[in-house]
């Protein structure tokens, strides 16, 4: 056994602290030195670490760190117009003092706290707010800019609100119509089934025509097979006339061609202009 080892085996502590491999290594070094084995099987596993105080040095530069901010911040200078600012809204806020010469005036004129101004008491309760100008634009500007943006949201939200109820309407409308059409549809169903219901049983009693023709599908009753069929012949009557019309034209076509051809022993620039071909 190493004299080194066994050394830095004498050191480890009888309350080890650390993570699961450490725990593992000093367990493993602890069968190599019989005398400090006993010490280190009490070194606790994770399940058993309890957490403890933070060394001094640490805590020392804590505490110096926290002091340090604190006294920053005592010694930071708020800016003059701030400190104005918070002073002035801290006093229009406060209510008048009833130690002041003001407050004893009012009273005598029968005011009394909480109550509004003048004779009958209906006026204002709250004193005038003041309002510090601290840009460079006019007298009012502000305040006219304040009012057209109010009265521009104050539109927008109406126009909003608007076409909210539009859209409502539409929505409303668009599934009125949908329901509407699929309820037309049904109802068409429905007449179809009824009607060719009617019209089996008539065929099976020999009926050839309804006692009304709403009884009957439109395509089943006598007048439309006889238009319908009028209507096919007048349609093969036009596709026969037309395939005349291309026949006639395809012969007088012919026919000039014919005409126009010349034998060659009657032609006499034949022999002419064989020669030059």
């Amino acid at each position: 056994m190493c004299p080194r080892r066994c050394k830095a085996l004498h050191n480890v502590p009888t309350t080890y602290q650390g993570s699961p491999q450490c725990a593992h290594d000093v367990a493993r070094l602890s069968t190599m030195c019989p005398r400090r084995s006993k010490a280190l099987h009490k070194v606790p596993t994770t399940s058993d670490t309890r957490p403890g105080l933070a060394p001094k040095h640490i805590q020392q530069r804590v505490d110096k760190e926290r002091q340090q901010k604190e006294a920053d911040k005592k010694s930071r200078t708020v800016p003059r117009h701030k400190l104005e600012a918070t002073q002035r809204e801290a006093g229009l806020n406060a209510s008048i003092a009833p130690s002041t010469k003001g407050f004893a005036l009012l009273q005598k004129m029968g005011y009394k706290p909480g109550m509004g101004i003048g004779k009958e008491g209906t006026g204002i309760v709250e004193p005038v707010r003041i309002e510090l100008k601290s840009g460079r634009s006019g007298l009012g500007r502000d305040s006219e800019m304040k009012r057209k943006a109010t009265e521009m949201n104050q539109m927008r939200s109406i126009m909003v609100a608007k076409r909210k109820k539009i859209e409502e309407k539409l929505q409303a409308s668009f599934r009125g119509r949908i329901s509407e059409r699929f309820t037309e549809k049904n109802v068409e169903r429905d007449l179809r089934t009824a009607q060719k219901a009617c019209l089996q049983l008539d065929q099976e009693k020999g009926l050839v025509e309804p006692e009304t023709g709403f009884f009957w599908p439109a395509s089943s009753l006598p007048s439309q097979k006889e238009e319908e069929e009028d209507e096919e012949e007048d349609h093969s009557q036009k596709q026969t006339l037309q395939q005349s019309d291309r026949l006639n034209d395809s012969d007088l076509e012919d026919e000039q061609d014919n005409e126009n051809e010349v034998p060659a022993d009657e032609d006499p620039y034949c022999d002419f202009s064989v020669r030059f071909l």
